[in-house]
């Protein structure tokens, strides 16, 4: 059951209260007040009611200013001292009125003045005590006073007679309405009692728990559903502190935080989630939404409203252990791949490097041939590798496009003849149709590749006779910028229906057997599309089963200017003195080989250790640098070579690596290496960057 706990109002709550009754009725007065003066225009001068008016509605604008309650919002009191002072204005100013009647000698005017008299006490009475019999004294008193004046009197003129008559129905309609406006105690007893019945009621149903604490924790009411929730009676819980069933140790701060931010914005709300311990000891996540209570300015309790979250705090848990294990899954997939990587590539390098300086070699035509299918099916490895590399970036948002001046048309012309051998030997037609001018644009020159690899080498593998048509289109598009357009159309295989939704998905091949017919990752379109979507562009199919398929790509690149070819000199290394640290034999032999054909010195070093004594003690124009190595890796040997305190500490240090990745390269520029060159070597790609290193300025040397 609610209990109410009865107590006599403070001094206060009775100012509060009388307070809110003088701001309701100074409308009413003003009126009043206006029919009372009218009157007094028959018996005496007409400038002393108007006057006497004038100064009644100055004091009551003041009473009613000084009397307007606050706002819900507001924590100030009301400026008691104000209020009063007014009420007291209201008094004098009517009491005046009183004189004025008396002072003019009309018996009927007398009468008046004393039944404004006993008025003014009526109402005074009724601000702190409006019971039935308190109503009904001050409305009969005023008659009585007017009564008891007029026994004395003979001779009533017409006017005073008017003005007697006013003045009566005047304390009369006020006092009766007051009456009919404010409910009996018994009435107000009867609508409190219907509304604790009805908030029992919702009380008892309510399976939320709703607390009443005072600002030392203690409970002052709880609802019956604490039993259901906590185990508690509400009986056992009124009186205790909540903070015997709270967990302390981890919520006692932050719900001492809510309070403040409560206290700082009184009527918000604040939400917070706690651990509290049932009656049986185990312990429940309760989401509370509390809430201050203020009375006259000054918090003085809280009230809450709590309910069981426990499976809900277990799902969320579980789900962010679920979310780690995934993320620490996808980061040892990284570090495999990376470490795979390295793996393959490292011999890779070696065995294309060997093949490539094989070409310069003399060999009959026979091994000639040989060595060429060794060199295309060591470029298909790197290619496949490639692929699962590239969409281990692009799942970890690491892929980065590069853009620089290239010739698109150029590109697809690479892109041709790395393919076309590949289509005269299945019998399959390959050519290519350029339409437009402005083929010069900014774009990453090695997507832009990668992506027509992808399509016309899908076109190649799965035509078995027939043609593939490779289409670039370049159309101006906004101001400074061309529209490329570029399409692939085939009489290969094609796809039906039910597989073409699907085929950008990663992993995924037209047939089942594709993969064992034709080879490949399935990770070429879905690689192509993200490219796209990188470069603000799309790409689409059509396809017929049996007819064969056209896929297309369209993305805006910004125009550029064609740019004057570079001519690289024989000799260009001539005078260089390098350091190769490698720990594979046939990768140092492969670069020293290359290295010294163009001129350059080559000292070696087979691990980290012994490259950091070799920089020590020798005088190089630069360092080549392996990342992976035992005993010492590339990055700690380059930190052990900026540290070393002679000259040899500024050489410039080209990383050497299968681990290409953004994060990685950043990794090697915080080590202090100047540049990076990717494995399998491309000798293009090393004498590019040693170029740029050793031309560049001290402070331009990045990765």
């Amino acid at each position: 059951m609610i209990t109410v706990r009865r107590r006599p109002p403070t001094l206060v709550e009775v100012v509060d209260g009388a307070a809110d009754a003088l701001h309701e009725v100074a409308l009413q007065k003003v009126v009043l007040a206006l029919l009372g003066c009218l009157p007094l225009v028959l018996v005496m001068d007409w400038r002393a009611p108007a006057g006497w008016f004038a100064a009644l509605v100055m004091v009551e604008a003041w009473g009613w200013f000084a009397t307007r309650p606050p706002r819900p919002d507001d924590r100030r009191r009301r400026n008691y001292p104000n209020v009063i002072a007014a009420y007291l204005g209201q008094l004098a100013c009517w009491s005046a009125l009183g004189v004025l009647m008396w002072t003019t000698g009309a018996p009927v005017v007398q009468a008046a003045g004393a039944a404004l008299f006993m008025v003014m006490a009526a109402v005074t009475i009724l601000l702190f005590y409006n019971t039935p019999a308190v109503f009904l004294a001050a409305g009969a008193g005023p008659a009585l006073g007017a009564m008891f004046v007029l026994l004395d009197s003979q001779a009533w003129r017409p006017g005073e007679v008017v003005v007697l008559g006013v003045t009566l129905l005047m304390c009369g309609a006020f006092t009766v309405g007051r009456a009919l406006g404010t409910p009996s105690m018994q009435e107000q007893q009867r609508r409190l009692n219907e509304t604790l019945e009805a908030y029992e009621t919702l009380a008892a149903n309510v399976t939320d728990v709703i607390a009443r604490t005072n600002l030392a924790g203690e409970y002052e009411y709880v609802s019956p559903s604490a039993m259901a929730v906590l185990g508690y009676t509400p009986e056992e819980l009124t009186g205790t502190s909540r903070w015997a069933i709270t967990h302390r140790k981890t919520d006692l701060e932050s719900m001492a935080q809510a309070f403040q931010r409560m206290a700082a914005r009184p009527g918000a709300a604040e939400v917070m989630t706690v651990r509290v311990r049932h009656k049986d000891g185990r312990w429940l996540w309760m989401q509370s939404s509390a809430r201050l209570i203020f009375e006259d300015g000054e918090p003085v309790a809280i009230i809450d409203t709590s309910r069981d979250v426990t499976a809900q705090v277990a799902a969320d848990l579980a789900l962010q252990e679920a979310k780690a294990e995934a993320e620490a899954a996808t980061r040892a997939k990284a570090e495999f791949l990376a470490n795979v990587s390295h793996e393959i590539r490292t011999p890779l390098n070696g065995v294309l490097g060997a093949l490539q300086l094989l070409e310069d070699e003399p060999i009959s035509s026979e091994g000639r041939v040989l060595m060429r299918r060794a060199v295309d099916c060591g470029q298909m490895l790197a290619e496949l590798l490639n692929d699962v590399l590239d969409f281990s970036k692009i799942e970890a948002g690491q892929l980065n496009l590069t853009p620089e001046p290239v010739d698109a048309h150029g590109a697809l012309d690479v892109v041709v003849g790395l393919l076309e051998g590949q289509a005269r030997a299945k019998g399959v037609d390959l050519r290519c149709e350029v339409e437009g001018a402005g083929l010069w644009i900014y774009a990453d020159p090695v997507r832009l590749r990668q992506v027509m690899f992808n399509l016309v080498g899908n076109a190649v593998k799965f035509t078995e006779q027939g043609q593939v048509v490779a289409r670039l289109k370049i159309a101006n598009g906004l101001p400074g910028r061309r529209r490329v357009r570029f399409e692939v159309e085939d009489t290969g295989i094609g796809m039906a229906a039910d597989v073409q939704a699907r085929l950008f998905e990663r992993f995924q091949q037209a047939e089942s057997d594709t993969s064992r017919r034709f080879g490949g990752t399935g990770l070429g379109l879905s690689i192509s599309r993200a490219l796209m979507r990188m470069m603000d562009g799309d790409i689409g199919f059509t396809s017929t089963p049996g007819e064969g398929s056209t896929f297309w790509l369209e993305f805006e690149a910004p125009m550029a200017a064609t740019p004057e070819p570079e001519v690289v000199e024989q000799g260009v290394l001539e005078g260089i003195r390098l350091l190769l640290v490698e720990d594979n034999p046939t990768n140092r032999l492969v670069a020293r080989t290359l290295l010294t054909r163009l001129g350059a010195e080559v000292d070696e070093a087979e691990d980290g250790i012994a490259g950091v004594e070799a920089a020590r003690t020798g005088d190089y124009d630069l360092i080549l640098m392996d990342i992976q190595m035992p005993r010492m890796g590339g990055i700690e040997a380059t930190r052990a070579i900026r540290g070393l305190g002679s000259p040899a500490a500024h050489t410039p240090i080209i990383a050497l690596t299968a681990n290409a990745m953004t994060h990685q390269r950043a990794e090697y520029a915080a080590a202090g290496m100047n540049g990076m060159v990717a494995k399998p070597i491309g000798a293009a790609a090393l004498l590019g960057e040693i170029a740029r290193i050793l031309t560049a300025e001290p402070e331009a040397l990045a990765v």
